[in-house]
């Protein structure tokens, strides 16, 4: 990079700063059609204007203008200008971007000429970030914006864009208005301790505390289905030699992509693809198959093979048609094993229930819904719900949970200041999850994973 760019930020800076206007490219690198220069700050608007010889003024605001982006007077590429003006802007501040051709060269220059002019980088995330300081989006939404750049499937796809049109952040918006109505309740008793809590009052007091509780455990329990959803699940496939795996995995992934012999040992490690299974993103992995007489080289195959079968989700052990003797395998804990006879166009004789034939396609649908049944726990659990996808979230309610639970037990048997910090404790935790009073070290840490545009 040129030394004409302004030195790298500093953490004052990279915290961000009112009298910053930061810049960066925010399309993919490579070659493309359109690349975007986008900026944010007070002098986004100014900055864009002078890049293609115009008053700021002249730029109306969410209009196109055509122009010729220039640096110190030398052509650079004709573009077009955007400005959208704060607060009604992504960030809340004033936001502009200049449309250029694509490519990583020209990309390049017309961030140099904006750099110039008195921008300086941004940081990752920083444009998600200063949307969040300015209350255009909480935390949890933020989150969700990462979700739908990163969506490995179209049930992920979904579930983040509910939670970016801030469905799930407004219904833990709603419990913590709850927690907050109970505590503002049990502080008037101990602001006036002449008026006792009595038993009415304190059964609904506990009632209201229990179904607080059992209200964000549900969230909290909806993880494990939303880690499905975002993560996907790894899918091994294991028996002997010959068994039909290489076969039936690319039947699975839809293309020959492992190598399929008679020859017994033609897999000689593990191969993996990863495919999309009723919307939920499916690693597959054909390991090289069991046999007694098998090689050094082959034996190598086979304990790399195991390694990768250990951290499976899901273990599909093959029981061949033309094999009578069963084959024997073990999983690990919280592992889920489905046992398939394999080579089904040969009969099936006593195997599992589960029949499959790579070579017809027979019951390749009816493994692919066991898969998806798998996946999701067969909990029949629908989109419809609120589900998280997020370890800080998921610890925050279930720290929550506690709380509220405690604050329960406290109510009849402690003073009622310890019920009131129980409470406190609790509704502290639901903030967190929006993103309130969340220290610098969990900011950093989201926003490190989005892209330098973002």
């Amino acid at each position: 990079m040129s030394s004409s760019f302004p030195p790298a930020p500093t953490r004052s800076t990279m915290l961000g700063s009112e009298a910053d206007t930061i810049a960066a490219i925010a399309t993919p690198a490579g070659v493309g059609g359109v690349g975007i220069i986008r900026l944010s700050g007070h002098r986004a608007v100014a900055i864009a204007a002078e890049l293609i010889g115009r008053a700021d003024a002249e730029l109306r605001d969410r209009v196109l203008t055509h122009g010729i982006a220039r640096l110190q007077g030398a052509r650079l590429d004709e573009v077009l200008v955007v400005a959208m003006r704060g607060p009604r802007s992504f960030t809340g501040e004033d936001v502009a971007e200049v449309h250029g051709h694509g490519g990583p060269v020209n990309m390049a220059r017309l961030l140099r000429a904006v750099l110039t002019a008195g921008a300086r980088p941004a940081t990752a995330g920083e444009f998600t970030r200063r949307a969040l300081a300015n209350n255009r989006l909480n935390l949890v939404e933020a989150e969700a914006l990462l979700e739908v750049i990163e969506a490995t499937s179209e049930r992920h796809w979904r579930l983040a864009q509910q939670q970016l049109a801030g469905e799930l952040g407004d219904t833990v918006a709603e419990l913590r208005r709850r927690a907050t109505d109970v505590l503002a309740e049990i502080e008037a008793h101990i602001d006036f301790p002449e008026e006792c809590l009595v038993a009415v009052v304190a059964d609904r007091l506990a009632g209201e505390l229990a179904d607080l509780g059992a209200a964000i455990q549900a969230l909290v329990d909806s993880f494990e289905l939303g880690r499905v959803l975002r993560d996907g699940i790894d899918v091994a496939l294991i028996g002997p030699s010959n068994s039909g795996k290489s076969s039936l995995f690319n039947r699975l992934v839809g293309r020959e992509r492992a190598i399929v012999d008679s020859a017994p040992g033609t897999t000689r490690d593990y191969v993996e693809e990863r495919i999309v299974v009723d919307g939920i993103s499916v690693c597959v992995i054909d390991t090289a198959g069991i046999r007694p007489d098998s090689t050094e080289v082959e034996r190598k195959g086979i304990d790399l093979g195991r390694r990768r079968v250990e951290t499976a989700d899901v273990v599909v052990v093959l029981h061949p048609a033309d094999h009578p003797a069963r084959t024997e395998a073990e999983v690990a804990r919280g592992q889920l094993r489905l046992d398939v006879t394999s080579k089904a166009d040969l009969g099936r004789g006593s195997g599992p229930s589960l029949a499959v034939s790579a070579k017809t396609g027979a019951g390749v649908d009816s493994l692919r819904a066991q898969i998806a049944a798998v996946a999701v726990g067969n909990s029949g659990r629908s989109e419809s719900r609120h589900i998280i996808t997020s370890e800080r979230q998921r610890d925050l309610l279930a720290q929550a949970v506690a709380a509220l639970a405690r604050a329960r037990e406290a109510l009849v048997v402690q003073p009622l200041e310890v019920t009131a910090v129980e409470v406190r404790e609790g509704t502290g935790r639901l903030a967190e999850v929006l993103g309130e009073a969340v220290g610098d070290e969990v900011l950093d840490s989201l926003f490190s994973r989005f892209c330098i545009g973002k």
